[in-house]
């Protein structure tokens, strides 16, 4: 269309309109313009519907021109594809976006989201939302609904301590190294009251899994969940991200970067709404009362 326009451009009439050229000169202008360039770059495996929903959410929250591209388009070539779109942003959906986005120069700033845990990167100029609720979430949750359990006991890391972790009087801590060190401590727990692990891959293998609901219900001692998929198979209740609020929140990151925040400047953020989900045969065979309100707020009630 360009040079179209470049050779139908000698043979207008001589008397054509200084309207005519300047309408022209626009389109010139307009079609020389980098096309579908984007200011934000949304990076993800966005074959899997809740990553392509989330996507979806961030583009809706911005309102503003962005492109989306599948993790494995980009990877080793995301620094080229960013020049090449002359972007300000990338969001980074998932640790492996996550990777590929950590190596772009300082000065394109970094969004990240659908990650288990807070990130500790040395690189400025990174902000995000990470899915996990701190452990205070769950002592506000059994203070408010299930006073009588009193303490919570928590597993994890080091790193899971020092990230989930807070000091309360309602906590006590466990760290572990090894998914048989996490086994044993269980074990260990005569006098827990409720038991919550903390979210890492490298622990909480199938066979921890299944070692610690064995624990759980020899013991009468509820297992608090950190999936939804924990509670089907019989943690008491679970507290799950809600991916559209960290879907906005993402988008308020990116919004106010646009607008001249540094993301540096921006605490990383846990979701501000989590759904609920219950396991009421759990309760019952634990003698557990599971409180109206309580039941109320579930999004999913396994019976």
């Amino acid at each position: 269309m360009k040079r179209m326009l470049i050779h139908l451009w000698p043979l207008l009439p001589m008397h054509r309109s200084p309207l005519s050229a300047a309408l022209l000169l626009f389109l010139l202008l307009l079609l020389s313009s980098p096309a579908c360039a984007a200011k934000v770059l949304i990076v993800g495996d966005i074959q899997y519907a809740m990553v392509a929903d989330v996507a979806s959410e961030i583009q809706a929250a911005l309102r503003a021109q962005c492109k989306e591209y599948a993790t494995s388009e980009v990877k080793g070539r995301l620094g080229t594809v960013v020049e090449r779109e002359d972007a300000q942003v990338v969001v980074a959906l998932g640790m492996e976006a996550v990777g590929e986005a950590l190596h772009l120069p300082p000065s394109i700033s970094v969004v990240y989201g659908l990650v288990v845990v807070p990130l500790r990167s040395g690189r400025p100029n990174v902000t995000g939302v990470y899915m996990s609720p701190p452990v205070s979430e769950y002592v506000a949750a059994v203070r408010r609904y299930l006073p009588a359990i009193g303490k919570v006991s928590v597993v994890g890391s080091q790193n899971m301590l020092k990230t989930l972790g807070g000091d309360s009087a309602l906590v006590d801590p466990y760290q572990v190294a090894s998914p048989s060190d996490l086994v044993n401590t269980v074990n260990r727990l005569v006098d827990a009251r409720a038991l919550l692990l903390l979210p890492d891959a490298n622990l909480l293998t199938n066979q921890v899994m299944s070692n610690v609901y064995l624990f759980s219900f020899r013991k009468n001692v509820p297992l608090l969940g950190i999936s939804e998929a924990n509670v089907r198979q019989g943690s008491l209740f679970a507290l799950v991200f809600d991916p559209r609020t960290v879907s906005r929140q993402i988008g308020e990151k990116v919004r106010n970067i646009l607008n001249g925040a540094d993301a540096g400047e921006m605490p990383v953020s846990s979701p501000r709404k989590y759904n609920l989900y219950i396991n009421r045969n759990t309760a019952q065979k634990m003698g557990i009362e599971i409180p109206d309100e309580m039941l109320r707020k579930a999004k999913k009630i396994y019976q």
